[in-house]
C-alpha cells in the first residue's frame, strides 16, 4: 500500500459538522493510520471557526490531538488548514489570518457555493492567484456550478488551480452523478488530488482513502492514482509545486 496524505478532513471535535468528542477524532486518526495515512490536514469550515470559535482554538486542538497520538505511539501527524467558502471577504480574511491555507503553504482549499452561481467567483479565484496562492477546488464532482457549467473547471485549472475529488465519490457513495462526474474529471486530466472529506468515524462520512485509491486505480491506473493520493497531496503538505 502506498503512503497516503489527506488534505481535506473535518476530524476536529466540536468545531463544525464533524465529530463532537475528542475520542471520536482520535478514532478517525487511528482509522486513517490503519489505511497507511502518514499525515492529515484538518480543514474546518472557515465560517464555523470565525463565527463560533477562533483560529487559536483550532490550533490548540491540533496540538492536543498530536500530543494524544504521540502518547499512543501513533505514526500519523495532524496539520492545520481550512475549508474556505468562496465569497467577497475571502482575500481580506487571508490577509487578516482568518482564512488559513493548507499547512501554512501556498495552497488554499476553496469551496464553491452549493447553490447559485455568483458572478464574482472568477474574480475571487484570479485575486487569490495574483496574491500568490494556488486554489485547491474542493470536490468539484459534487458542485452544481461545475455540473451545469463543465468548462468552468477547465478554465480554473488553466488559470492555475488544482482540483480535489472526494474518495467516496469514486465508488458511488454520493450517488451516480458524483461518480460519473468524477470519472469525467479524471479522464479529462482535471483531477489532481483525492481526499477523504471525513466527518465521522463511521457511516456515510467515514475515512475511506484506501477504497478511494483502489477505485482510482481501476478508473485511471496505478500511476495516476498514486499521484492523486500520495505524490500530489504530499507536495501540497510540503509546499512544493504540483
Amino acid at each position: 500500500m502506498i503512503d497516503i496524505y489527506d488534505i481535506h478532513n473535518h476530524l476536529l471535535p466540536g468545531v463544525d459538522d464533524g465529530p463532537q468528542e475528542l475520542s471520536e477524532a482520535i478514532k478517525i486518526c487511528k482509522i486513517a493510520e490503519s489505511q497507511n495515512t502518514k499525515a492529515v490536514i484538518v480543514t474546518p469550515h472557515r465560517k464555523d471557526v470565525n463565527e463560533n470559535l477562533s483560529v487559536q482554538i483550532v490550533k490548540d486542538l491540533v496540538l492536543e490531538i498530536n500530543q494524544t497520538l504521540k502518547e499512543d505511539k501513533s505514526d500519523i501527524e495532524i496539520k492545520l488548514g481550512m475549508e474556505n467558502h468562496i465569497d467577497l471577504a475571502l482575500l481580506r480574511d487571508v490577509e487578516e489570518g482568518k482564512a488559513l491555507t493548507l499547512n501554512d503553504s501556498g495552497y488554499i482549499l476553496v469551496e464553491m457555493p452549493w447553490e447559485g452561481r455568483p458572478p464574482y467567483i472568477e474574480d475571487i479565484i484570479a485575486n487569490l492567484l495574483s496574491y500568490g496562492l494556488t486554489p485547491v477546488l474542493a470536490h468539484p464532482e459534487r458542485m452544481n456550478v461545475f455540473e451545469e457549467e463543465p468548462k468552468l473547471l477547465f478554465d480554473f485549472v488553466q488559470m492555475g488551480c488544482i482540483s480535489q475529488l472526494t474518495a467516496s465519490s469514486l465508488y458511488g457513495k454520493f450517488g451516480n452523478n458524483a461518480l460519473n462526474n468524477s470519472i469525467d474529471i479524471m479522464k479529462h486530466g482535471l483531477a489532481h488530488v483525492i481526499a477523504s472529506d471525513t466527518h465521522m468515524a463511521a457511516g456515510q462520512r467515514c475515512y475511506d482513502m484506501e477504497l478511494g485509491f483502489t477505485h482510482a486505480k481501476r478508473i485511471v491506473g496505478l500511476d495516476m492514482a498514486t499521484r492523486m493520493c500520495s505524490i500530489n497531496p504530499l507536495a501540497v503538505l510540503q509546499n512544493q509545486r504540483i
